[in-house]
């Protein structure tokens, strides 16, 4: 019986974080867009695009044309764009501070 009480009061300190600072804090939460990033998120999606399958096709890979693209998190608290190509392939798509797009492509 005691083992239990033991037990029981170890998972209720567990719960409580101690008043530490991480429970004010989110996480994983992107930063926000700033720079060229910003500039591409803020374009007409059809130009965008257009920016995407270039950016695709300068780093080696085939894409004739992006039908999609949406935001995504390319790793935490990274966001960035997934595109889809017509050919079939998809591509993940980071716009960094200086505006180079680094592109990171799914391979079969």
């Amino acid at each position: 019986m005691r083992t239990v009480i033991v037990l029981a009061a170890a998972l209720t300190l567990a719960a409580c974080d101690g008043g530490s600072d991480q429970a004010a804090m989110p996480r994983n939460q992107a930063a926000p867009d700033t720079g060229a990033a910003a500039e591409v998120a803020r374009l007409d999606p059809a130009i965008r695009d257009e920016v995407f399958a270039k950016a695709i096709r300068d780093s080696g890979a085939a894409c004739p044309t992006v039908t999609q693209s949406q935001r995504a998190e390319i790793r935490t608290g990274v966001r960035g764009w997934k595109a889809q190509c017509d050919n079939g392939s998809a591509h993940l798509i980071e716009i960094t501070p200086d505006g180079t797009a680094k592109v990171s492509s799914r391979t079969y």
